[in-house]
């Protein structure tokens, strides 16, 4: 069974067109802004006795570079069902392991244990998003998710009207849907979370505007959990079906 809703194609299609994806690779300013804000977000939640990390879902790979950058310890696999994603991947980062897996298949998962397993903007991809945190909790003792907000009625009638994101079938889920599938997964979430304002591909001048302000509306807790742009969970795995390295 295939990770994506669409054939896997479709997102490689996106990676020949752009050679990358269009929101990191000449990427308009919303997308650089939304994408910086994540990445901030991610390597907070990182713990410092955090070893080896998996970026599941990593696409061409900008996200786990950027994260090396910044934590240059970390031994990272990238992790992605795309193989022109990771093709792109191994040749602008050849100092990270790249390799074509999907999160509903066991057998294409690293074998190693991972301290760490980051799901950035990947369960809005897939066709069973509770399988994919229950395959992850399996195989690391923590998970670090990152959706887009689905208890955000703004982004509900973007993925309706958004030609981009009807192509790509994306949907969203609430906190607490994802909160449930952790606990599900014998990996109940530590911690819940919701950041950004700027949409990616936004027009630029009220991009930036929103930018100016998102700090102070980061404060306002009701806020951010209905028009917030994502969700952060973190999540302990209780599981122990990992096999010892």
């Amino acid at each position: 069974m295939p990770t994506l809703k669409k054939n896997v194609s479709v997102f490689d299609s996106d990676v020949r067109d752009n050679e990358g994806y269009r929101y990191t690779t000449s990427a308009s300013y919303s997308s650089i802004v939304a994408n910086r804000r994540m990445t901030e977000a991610t390597l907070q939640h990182i713990a410092a006795t955090a070893k080896r990390v998996l970026d599941a879902g990593c696409g061409d790979g900008t996200y786990a570079n950027d994260i090396k950058r910044e934590r240059s310890s970390l031994e990272i696999v990238g992790f992605d069902p795309a193989s022109e994603a990771i093709r792109v991947a191994r040749s602008r980062y050849p100092d990270i392991e790249f390799v074509v897996g999907d999160v509903l298949r066991a057998e294409t998962f690293p074998e190693e244990k991972f301290d760490l397993i980051i799901l950035r903007g990947v369960l809005h991809h897939v066709l069973d998003p509770a399988e994919a945190i229950r395959q992850c909790a399996a195989r690391a003792d923590a998970l670090l998710i990152i959706e887009p907000n689905g208890n955000n009625p703004i982004l509900k009638l973007i993925e309706k009207v958004s030609a981009y994101h009807r192509e790509h079938e994306e949907r969203s889920f609430s906190s607490r849907a994802l909160a449930r599938w952790c606990r599900e997964a014998r990996c109940p979430a530590t911690s819940i979370s919701f950041i950004g304002f700027v949409p990616f591909f936004f027009p630029t001048l009220p991009a930036k505007i929103i930018h100016f302000f998102q700090p102070f509306l980061e404060r306002v807790p009701l806020l951010c959990r209905f028009f917030g742009a994502q969700v952060i969970i973190t999540a302990e795995s209780k599981n122990r079906l990992r096999q010892p390295v």
